[in-house]
């Protein structure tokens, strides 16, 4: 699975709805995992309590399995963040250890806020690239100025809305249309011309 463009190693899919990227990107990457791909990285659950305007937001890593909790209870009125920065560096911590030069993908939920900042997902983004390993990111449309400025050249874009519904089809869109395979790889991951054993 490596072989990776360099010009572009990074794919940010821009979305609107965060409910609907979030759901989206729970069935890409189970998708992916029934596919056999090595995944590392974060996608979040949220979690809606009838008490609370806010959800509690956990973060699932992909390598391990494990919920990393992120979220504040701030109470059943509060209306602003409620992300826990310590825990979500917590988090990163634990996905950067089950990256390596073997895995064939880094998945992250969102390039949010604490992104933009300089913080977040950036240390695990930078890891990933010093790996060769190609990068799956959500990025609000809110925040595609900063992340632009962020990535520079080394991303390309596609929006939520081109996708498939089918997640296999989508699966499919985002390894070989986005180039995240190599072009002379064939699907069964051989290269094209090679010698069969």
């Amino acid at each position: 699975m490596q072989g990776v463009r360099p010009d572009c190693p990074i794919t940010a899919i821009v979305y609107s709805d965060g409910t609907e990227f979030e759901a989206f990107l729970q069935e890409t990457t189970a998708a992916m995992a029934e596919r056999e791909m090595r995944l590392a990285g974060l996608v979040q659950l949220s979690e809606k309590r009838p008490d609370r305007v806010k959800c509690d937001m956990h973060l699932r890593d992909l390598a391990s399995g494990k919920l990393h909790g992120i979220s504040d209870d701030r109470g059943p009125h509060a209306r602003g963040c409620v992300l826990n920065t310590d825990s979500l560096l917590r988090a990163c911590e634990a996905a950067g250890a089950g990256l390596s030069g073997k895995t064939d993908l880094l998945v992250l939920c969102k390039f949010g806020k604490t992104e933009v900042e300089g913080g977040g997902f950036r240390g695990l983004i930078a890891k990933a690239l010093e790996l060769s390993v190609p990068v799956l990111i959500g990025v609000p449309a809110i925040n595609l100025t900063a992340f632009r400025e962020f990535a520079a050249d080394l991303a390309r874009e596609i929006e939520l809305s081109h996708l498939s519904s089918d997640r296999f089809a989508a699966v499919d869109r985002l390894l070989h249309d986005s180039l995240m395979l190599d072009p002379n790889q064939s699907q069964d991951g051989r290269t094209a011309g090679a010698e069969m054993a």
